[in-house]
């Protein structure tokens, strides 16, 4: 009977530990798949505010071209930039130049301008100096994909 019992005895304790094995098996891969879930939400949800608030900046992005001059050689134009909404912005300004059928272009990039101010940014045309009566057509582009335009005859 000893024997028997000792038999009977393993035979019980082996379902139990083999419960308490896979139980924790499973309670591991349910962990490593929860974190990989709470990660996997937590990046999306970040690209998604993220975007949500860049949408925002170029909605309420506001500037305009103000004035535009050339100096009295045509070689430099004067373009005034006014930032009148709620966000810094930075500006890439291109002007088209035409005189007698034919193109002339110029361009600055990158010129920053913090709310409710003014910025004079010159574009250089030195290699064909503007001519009185040529028009230029200006356009301020910002990196939030907004644009204003300006068209102006140099003097």
């Amino acid at each position: 009977m000893t024997g028997l019992s000792r038999t009977r005895g393993r035979r019980g304790i082996t379902p139990v530990v083999s419960t308490i094995i896979l139980s924790a098996v499973v309670i591991a891969i349910g962990g490593a798949v929860w974190s990989y879930a709470q990660g996997a939400s937590t990046i999306i949800a970040d690209d998604y505010i993220n975007g949500t608030m860049s949408l925002l900046n170029e909605l309420i992005e506001r500037f305009t071209v103000e004035h535009v001059s050339n100096n009295s050689d045509g070689d430099i134009l004067y373009v005034w930039i006014y930032n009148y909404g709620d966000v810094d912005i930075v500006v890439d300004v291109y002007a088209n130049a035409t005189h007698d059928s034919t193109y002339y272009f110029s361009s600055k990039l990158g010129t920053t301008v913090v709310t409710s101010d003014h910025v004079k940014i010159e574009i250089s045309f030195q290699s064909t100096p503007l001519q009185p009566g040529d028009e230029v057509t200006i356009k301020a582009h910002s990196r939030s994909q907004n644009n204003a335009y300006y068209k102006y005859y140099a003097h």
